[in-house]
């Protein structure tokens, strides 16, 4: 096996520019599907930890009906239905609109989310890891106040909002009392958090929900309240009106979604891969060409097909081998590219892309499989010179 690496070596040396070439495509094809599939791996990874904040203790109900759903949406009804079923601890309504807004003479439409305010500081610092930058949470009693996100505070509007500031929505001047710090979520840094019943109130939506946050007496009881969650709403709803989610649920057809944008990346990845396999079987084909009549001496001199056929094979695997290595090195610092540009234009969390030992390990070893199938027809008809003919050459 030494001697066979070290022709290997001396052989990947003599034509710097040609193995140089070759090396290119595997270096690519790697380098795509460590870049590539490092995304789906990273905001899995992220999503799992949201629900390790998330707690399983808990059941997202919400209404389909904007979503393209038929029937009605979710009602008070619907919220005192389930607060009487077994295992329910509690559930806490939420209602999320846009509605337009003005401040200092700029109109813009504004998203806002309504949730009961003596709930409010339990239910986001829990779920979404809210924290506040300045001012506070509302709380009971605050029906023309509203606590902002990070967004609405730093860049929504021309001018910046601080506490004490006050945004007019549907003709009604509402008092800013608090600001979340940065969540790493635009969608939550760009929407502002008011009472539940004040919000229904002056936005006339009368007893609609948008969603429910169910939570509940026991954990391990979660698919059987679920389950009783839907067969209730299923009495007065259309099945296609609503959706209920157990946090287990929720995070799993989050990740089955990115783990469809891995396979269908590292597709895309795999044929520039495909590529460079080409190219190391047209290399060694020349090598086979350009070293006839030294395989034909090394035949003549005791040396077997199967000796031929290993040297060969062996000399491609180690060029997937090497431009494997090299394509994981320059992907896992595209990653880090990623993550940091991701970081400072998207906020934090937002896009977060993994190197995983997993991913690495199966880029290394694939990159070494496509470098030895690409080297098995040439070591084949190396190994089958005649070393007459192969010495007249």
């Amino acid at each position: 096996m030494i001697e066979y690496l070290e022709l290997t070596i001396k052989n990947l040396t003599y034509r710097k520019m040609r193995t140089f070439l070759t090396l290119l495509g595997i270096v690519i094809g790697i380098t795509a599907i460590v870049a590539l599939v490092s995304i789906g791996a990273g905001m899995t990874k992220s999503v799992n930890a949201q629900f390790d904040r998330l707690g399983a203790d808990k059941i997202f109900v919400a209404s389909m009906v904007a979503g393209g759903g038929s029937g009605e949406g979710l009602r008070d009804k619907d919220l005192r239905r389930i607060e009487k079923l077994p295992g329910v601890k509690a559930v806490i309504p939420v209602v999320t609109l846009i509605a337009g807004s003005e401040f200092k003479g700029e109109e813009k439409a504004l998203p806002i989310t309504g949730v009961p305010a003596k709930e409010a500081e339990k239910v986001f610092s829990d779920a979404q890891a809210f924290r506040i930058l300045n001012g506070r949470w509302i709380v009971s009693g605050d029906r023309k106040k509203a606590t902002i996100g990070y967004n609405i505070y730093n860049d929504f509007y021309r001018v910046k909002v601080s506490v004490g500031d006050k945004i007019e929505i549907q003709g009604n001047e509402i008092e800013v009392i608090g600001i979340f710090a940065d969540t790493g979520d635009n969608n939550q840094n760009s929407r502002i958090f008011m009472d539940f019943d004040y919000l229904r109130e002056i936005m006339n939506k009368g007893d609609e929900i948008t969603s429910m946050v169910v939570r509940l007496d026991d954990v391990s009881k979660a698919e059987a309240v679920s389950i009783r969650i839907k067969e209730a709403l299923e009495k007065n709803h259309d099945t296609s009106s609503f959706v209920v989610l157990t946090s287990e649920q929720l995070v799993k057809q989050i990740t089955d979604s990115f783990k469809v944008i891995q396979v269908v990346f590292g597709g895309i990845a795999a044929v520039s891969l495909i590529v460079g396999g080409v190219g190391i079987a047209n290399t060694m084909i020349m090598n086979v060409l350009e070293r006839t009549k030294e395989i034909g001496i090394m035949k003549a001199t005791g040396a077997r097909g199967s000796h031929i056929l290993k040297m060969i094979v062996v000399e491609s695997g180690i060029i997937g081998l090497i431009g494997g290595s090299i394509g994981i090195v320059i992907g896992y610092l595209i990653s880090l590219g990623i993550n940091i540009a991701a970081e400072r234009f998207l906020g934090a969390n937002v896009l977060t892309t993994a190197v995983t030992p997993a991913l690495a390990g199966f880029a290394l070893s694939f990159s070494f499989v496509v470098g030895i199938i690409s080297g098995v027809y040439p070591a084949y008809r190396a190994s089958k010179l005649d070393p007459v003919v192969a010495l007249r050459s």
